[in-house]
């Protein structure tokens, strides 16, 4: 899960701000019954990580840290899916559950020590702090740059994927062929790009904006999408071979607007023709 859907899960949660847990199970080896009995007394996010307050009338807070990882999901007030959640909390109003994540007990100092300022979905997001960061990274290939979580706390595949080849760029460019004065540019792109996932996902319409991700013929130019592992660690890339051929990193930057929406069928059709 990435950083706008950490932030949608934030506000489903608020119907549960305040309210007691009356029930706790799941197969996280954290002292989950240390919450039965507490309150939800604050949800906060920070890029592609959700922290519960849990508090109590005489006890210490319990701050957790949940990261839904890549298969990570959650389900609220609906049936109980046929697999154990890794954490079920029930409250007088409804039910939580979450599924392979990873969740700690004990996250008050880690979240202390977390930037805002790098967090893309934040209203303390500072992409000035952001540039000045970026500097001693110009080594880094942008596929690698966009998944930096010190630089893009939030970004993740989906984003970067997108991002690319919204600036119509090879992801093994590497920052240092990009001239400083469009750096904002790149910093744009991500933020931009993650507001309009979290605008599209709320709608139910984030799928039909995908471009390149799990496509398979560019939208602009009718080429096969290529599909690689790319990066230090090998995630999943989806590149326009024609629209961000290596080449384009010498070219003026340029952040182009999303394709309108098109049902995959019908645009391949299109193309076709």
């Amino acid at each position: 899960m990435e950083g706008p859907s950490i932030v949608i899960l934030s506000e489903e949660l608020q119907e549960f701000l305040g309210k007691k847990v009356l029930k706790v199970r799941g197969n996280t080896k954290q002292p989950k019954d240390d919450l039965k009995g507490r309150t939800l007394e604050r949800i906060d996010t920070w890029g592609k990580v959700l922290f519960l307050t849990f508090s109590h009338k005489t006890l210490p807070s319990i701050v957790t840290k949940t990261h839904f990882m890549m298969f990570g999901s959650y389900r609220i007030n609906e049936p109980r899916e046929n697999r154990d959640p890794r954490l079920e909390l029930t409250f007088k109003n409804g039910i939580v559950y979450f599924y392979s994540c990873s969740i700690k007990f004990g996250a008050e100092d880690y979240q202390k020590s977390l930037d805002p300022r790098v967090d893309v979905l934040s209203p303390d997001w500072d992409p000035d702090h952001v540039l000045m960061l970026m500097k001693k990274k110009q080594s880094t290939y942008l596929c690698d740059l966009f998944l930096d979580q010190s630089l893009f706390a939030g970004s993740g595949n989906i984003v970067k994927n997108e991002a690319l080849f919204n600036l119509r760029r090879h992801p093994m460019t590497k920052l240092s062929e990009i001239s400083k004065k469009d750096w904002s540019l790149l910093v744009h792109a991500i933020h931009e790009y993650c507001f309009n996932f979290y605008e599209w996902k709320k709608e139910f319409q984030l799928r039909r904006h995908w471009q390149v991700y799990r496509k398979s013929i560019c939208p602009v130019c009718g080429s096969k999408i290529q599909r690689k592992k790319m990066g230090k660690n090998e995630r999943a890339t989806f590149i326009c071979p024609h629209c961000q051929n290596e080449r384009n990193s010498k070219k003026e930057l340029i952040l182009f607007e999303v394709m309108p929406i098109e049902d995959s069928a019908e645009r391949e059709e299109r193309l076709d023709h």
